[in-house]
């Protein structure tokens, strides 16, 4: 799952902004994907057994204008709405036609429930140069819910000042598996991964870019993390005793998926009270 939006390249001082994600990111993606249904893909992690393991996360297949196809990742947080980044929609330079929201499945090109959806409201202060508020709710007609198609909590306004730094979380998603890989066999398979939870002072240390309070970092210790796909795809944490939803995948550094470097989320309780509006 390729966090490929943002390149900051701490020893060169270099920095490159999300622009262009579809066109460098998730539209050559989606070919590889439709040829073969992709290799399971997060950096250090493991073979989702069934969906049911993670049946909020959704696939999202992106229409451009251009009439190319791309690719994003999403939860489902009800049963008519899908949470997922801004710049799946809109990054800056390539612009969504319509989503076609993948449900139930681990592959994203076949199976499970499948809507189409033009009905997608960005954050109004999405920005793409600071990368703050890289959130959007997608919108459908009542999804059937069951044992493969589940909805995610969302944190309580009593956790909005908790940063659930220290915490194991799990993101899953549909990306390489090694910086390496070059082809990608006939594998259906969902990944996921445990990644800790950093406080923004110490990711800070790694990026150039100046982190906002509304931003998340997992630790790239051990070589683990996400990878080539899925931006706008969940990180879970298990907190009073039920999973919740605490990030949105949306950058990282670009060069290297196991390089050992962070990366950032979208922080889902700095936007509880934008998310309420649109439900």
């Amino acid at each position: 799952m390729r966090v490929l939006l943002l390149f900051v390249l701490q020893l060169c001082g270099c920095v490159y902004t999300l622009r262009g994600y579809h066109e460098d990111v998730g539209i050559p993606k989606a070919r590889r994907l439709m040829v073969l249904e992709m290799a399971p893909r997060i950096i250090g992690g493991r073979a989702v057994s069934a969906i049911s393991q993670y049946p909020y996360q959704a696939g999202i297949v992106t229409s451009l204008t251009t009439g190319k196809t791309s690719l994003c990742g999403g939860s489902l947080i009800s049963s008519t709405r899908v949470i997922t980044a801004a710049h799946c929609w809109n990054d800056g330079q390539s612009q969504a036609l319509q989503f076609t929201v993948v449900l139930g499945t681990l592959t994203v090109f076949s199976g499970g429930t499948r809507i189409t959806t033009r009905d997608v409201t960005v954050h109004p202060q999405w920005n793409t140069k600071a990368i703050t508020n890289d959130i959007a709710i997608v919108k459908f007609p009542t999804v059937a819910l069951n044992n493969n198609i589940q909805v995610i909590s969302l944190p309580s306004a009593s956790d909005v000042s908790n940063n659930f730094a220290g915490m194991t979380a799990t993101v899953t998603g549909y990306g390489k598996i090694s910086d390496s890989q070059a082809s990608f066999p006939p594998s259906t398979t969902l990944h996921h991964v445990s990644l800790n939870i950093l406080t923004n002072a110490v990711c800070q240390r790694s990026f150039d870019l100046k982190l906002d309070a509304s931003h998340l970092c997992t630790s790239g210790t051990n070589r683990v993390g996400t990878c080539d796909g899925d931006s706008g795809g969940p990180l879970m944490v298990t907190w009073q005793n039920k999973k919740i939803l605490v990030g949105i995948v949306s950058f990282g550094f670009g060069d290297s998926c196991s390089a050992g470097y962070p990366s950032v989320y979208t922080r889902v309780t700095s936007f509880l009270r934008w998310i309420q509006t649109q439900m």
